[in-house]
């Protein structure tokens, strides 16, 4: 599927600001010029996750407005390419939980589990896994509001995701929110890939440590019966 969104160069953008770096590239904020509004540039993303993110935008998934091609502030003379996305002003679920002393209050940690349900969703019914479902890929709008994000690890599915044959190109994500079958060298993920994740992510959020994430993936590995009692009995 063609990327459907408009080609955006540097004239475009002012008040560059570089937010992020690593072996993923430099992410950027800046300001678009004729929207008014503040944009994300992620640098050398590739075109094909470009495409799927496009593809499955809504309300719950984070917005690609366009294909970036020129050369930030800091890039010197070569063209670089990435794509444009929605800035979220409240950063991430991560951020959020570490600026708070505590769980955030249950309607917040209630509506978050329901937005990246959503979001989730969303994602399987148009046949792709997101494959990294964790509270630094799940950000937050001004009014609190989740969007699913980073879709690096994404892959669309080579069936319809509803049968027991479901398969994906690649494997890959966090390995504190992976099932402990995706250590297996011969698993291929499923659906049930990112559901797992999202328990752990439910966990993350309601516990507010990453040693309850920590604990609880050993559990799963000592006992599947276990986690499920315990996601049950906190969660729902």
């Amino acid at each position: 599927m063609a990327l459907q969104t408009e080609s955006i160069g540097s004239e475009s953008l002012e008040n560059w600001k570089l937010i992020g770096s690593g072996g993923f590239g430099k992410v950027y904020k800046a300001r678009h010029k004729r929207w008014r509004r503040d944009v994300v540039i992620k640098d050398r993303e590739l075109h094909k996750e470009a495409n799927y993110m496009d593809k499955v935008s809504c309300d719950s998934v984070l917005r690609v407005h366009g294909m970036y091609k020129g050369c930030p502030p800091d890039g010197g003379t070569s063209t670089h390419l990435g794509i444009v996305m929605e800035f979220m002003e409240r950063g991430s679920v991560e951020s959020l939980l570490k600026a708070l002393s505590g769980p955030p209050p249950w309607p917040l940690a209630f509506r978050l589990a329901h937005e990246v349900a959503l979001g989730m969703n969303f994602l399987h019914c148009n046949n792709i896994l997101h494959h990294d479902l964790k509270p630094s890929n799940v950000l937050l709008n001004g009014d609190l509001h989740a969007k699913l994000a980073d879709f690096g690890l994404s892959r669309v599915s080579t069936s319809a995701l509803s049968s027991s044959e479901e398969r994906t190109e690649v494997k890959g994500g966090t390995y504190k929110y992976m099932p402990p079958e995706a250590f297996n060298a011969s698993y291929q993920p499923v659906r049930t890939f990112d559901i797992y994740s999202y328990g752990i992510l439910l966990w993350s959020i309601v516990a507010s440590s990453k040693a309850a994430v920590t604990i609880l993936h050993f559990m799963h590995r000592r006992s599947k019966t276990l986690l499920f009692f315990l996601l049950n009995f906190y969660l729902l």
